[in-house]
């Protein structure tokens, strides 16, 4: 494990909803990474397959509560802990965490934030396959329905361009462990919706997330 301190640097007013907002969806991030990313993060390697053995999304549980699976798998060492925070302008955020997942994170939001709009296009019209398939689940009552062929293929092309969008290098190995194209696709909207909530600070100016590490 790889347990040091990151720096989130901080700016401009900042409330205390803005603080618990942050928290939250920094950590669900994170957990993310730390147990998926298994291309570019070490300690994922050892968690990805027992993380989604223990959660089978495909048989209808949700998938905002997959967040809580992640964080069962989480190191205790290498769970965030505030280490000190300075709120001035610019202040800073020290978090005590595996710095390599940090890192990760710090570069799925500067890929992402490279072509933000290009990246929110692909998520709407993958949402739309999969909202479209969720009517016709509810019309039909037929809750096992799956998406034809052609839409299959459509939805693997929108979730690769997705992953690429998001930096994420684990698409390939998601796709061969679910076997479940609606499940990896809708996993990995999730982790779309919570990048884009954590951009949010940073293109407003509130925080910015170094990619290089703090030797000192």
């Amino acid at each position: 494990m790889n347990n040091q301190v990151y720096k989130i640097l901080l700016d401009g007013k900042w409330s205390l909803e803005d603080l618990m907002h942050f928290s939250r969806i920094y950590f669900q991030n994170y957990s993310f990474l730390y147990c998926l990313e298994s291309n570019a993060i070490p300690v994922a390697e050892e968690h990805f397959e027992r993380v989604l053995n223990d959660f089978e999304l495909r048989h209808g549980l949700s998938y905002v509560n997959i967040y809580d699976v992640f964080k069962s798998h989480i190191a205790k060492e290498d769970l965030p802990q505030i280490k000190s925070i300075h709120y001035a302008s610019p202040g800073w955020l020290d978090l005590a965490l595996n710095v390599d997942v940090a890192t990760q994170f710090a570069k799925v939001l500067a890929i992402y934030l490279g072509a933000p709009i290009a990246v929110a296009q692909t998520y709407k019209k993958l949402y739309a396959i999969f909202a479209d398939l969720s009517d016709k689940r509810r019309k039909l009552k037929i809750s096992s329905l799956k998406l034809d062929k052609s839409q299959v293929l459509e939805a693997q092309k929108l979730s690769n361009e997705l992953a690429k969008g998001l930096g994420f290098q684990s698409m390939t190995k998601l796709d061969e462990h679910t076997k479940d194209i609606e499940e990896s696709s809708k996993l990995l909207m999730a982790h779309y919706r919570r990048v884009k909530k954590i951009a949010k600070f940073v293109q407003s100016g509130k925080a910015s997330f170094p990619i290089e590490k703090d030797e000192n």
